[in-house]
């Protein structure tokens, strides 16, 4: 047999051993994944709900999930699953306070692998809560008939990223017995994002008011997004009245218009008085209008609920400003 004989015989052999290999290569790199996601969120707001599903090989297999936040911290409450069908599903609750950003999950499934892919949790904007912080009250016997009573309350907006409008605060005077023996409603047209509110007023009994606490109910109107301006407040004090010294006759102070650029109109004022212990011994409402433009002062002086209060007492004072500013400036 001659050289090029042999070679014309082994030539066959040559290419089919080829065409193994490179059929067998094709195999290997088209091969599909044996744990892939197939759906789910790119992004999912805080406080509201996320599903993801994966597909898995062979069927029935056993998967879990695992979601890590920005912050580091695991989602909890991810149970083990059983991929019916082939496809294995999570559906949970991202929590409200979870820090924003990139989360990475990933599932794992018993002797088939796993997959991993990232989706990002936005920050959802938190509607004001109102918390009641303090309140407190005292209780004066007119020498012409019937009892006054001045109560305070301090408010505090939990939301640091949406102002309270128009809130409602309706205070009850309640008795030992839990029955009420009377209600008063004031109104704050706005408390700020992330700051305490104090506010309150006076209500006549034609007799006597046997008050045992306050129940105060706060109901908020809507919500803007917050504006974090306020005017300055300074040199609050309490002054005794000019007609019964024995008693409280107003709270003042200054006002400072803060903006650099717009004039305030009016400012809507409200505040508390304090005993040397720090409780609330009352409180008062009022407003003072005018023209206050950028970097100067106003006297303010509030007097609507404070008659019922024993000047001895009161040590200090907290004001709550709501500016009103006019337009066009």
């Amino acid at each position: 047999m001659t050289a090029t004989t042999t070679a014309k015989r082994l030539l066959p052999l040559a290419l089919a051993a080829g065409v193994a290999v490179t059929a067998f290569a094709g195999a290997a790199s088209g091969r599909t994944q044996a744990v892939a996601f197939v759906a789910g969120p790119s992004r999912v707001v805080q406080g509201n709900p996320a599903t993801v599903s994966v597909t898995v090989s062979p069927a029935g297999t056993r998967c879990s999930l695992s979601v890590r936040y920005k912050s580091g911290a695991r989602q909890k409450g991810l149970k083990t699953v059983t991929a019916a069908g082939g496809t294995a599903s999570w559906t949970w609750t991202v929590p409200r306070h979870v820090q924003p950003g990139v989360t990475h999950v990933t599932a794992s499934c018993a002797g088939a692998g796993r997959a991993a892919r990232t989706m990002t949790v936005i920050g959802g904007v938190l509607p004001p809560k109102i918390d009641v912080v303090q309140s407190g009250w005292s209780t004066r016997g007119y020498p012409f008939g019937g009892t006054g009573v001045s109560w305070g309350v301090i408010l505090s907006n939990a939301s640091k990223t949406q102002d309270a409008k128009d809130v409602q605060v309706l205070c009850n005077f309640v008795m030992s017995d839990n029955r009420l023996i009377g209600s008063m409603t004031v109104r704050v047209s706005d408390i700020a994002a992330d700051s305490k509110h104090a506010t309150g007023g006076e209500l006549s009994f034609p007799s006597g008011a046997p008050i045992a606490r306050l129940e105060i109910v706060v109901k908020i109107g809507s919500a803007a997004p917050a504006t974090h301006t306020k005017p300055g407040i300074s040199f609050i004090r309490v002054l005794p009245s000019s007609f019964e010294p024995a008693f409280a006759g107003s709270i003042e102070g200054e006002v400072q218009n803060d903006s650099p650029r717009r004039t305030i109109q009016f400012v809507e004022l409200s505040g508390v008085v304090f005993d040397a212990e720090g409780n609330i011994i009352g409180g008062a409402t009022g407003f003072e209008a005018a023209a206050l433009p950028p970097a100067s002062r106003l006297f303010m002086k509030i007097t609507n609920g404070v008659r019922p209060i024993l000047y001895s007492r009161a040590a200090s004072a907290m004001v709550s400003v709501v500016p009103t500013y006019m337009t066009g400036t």
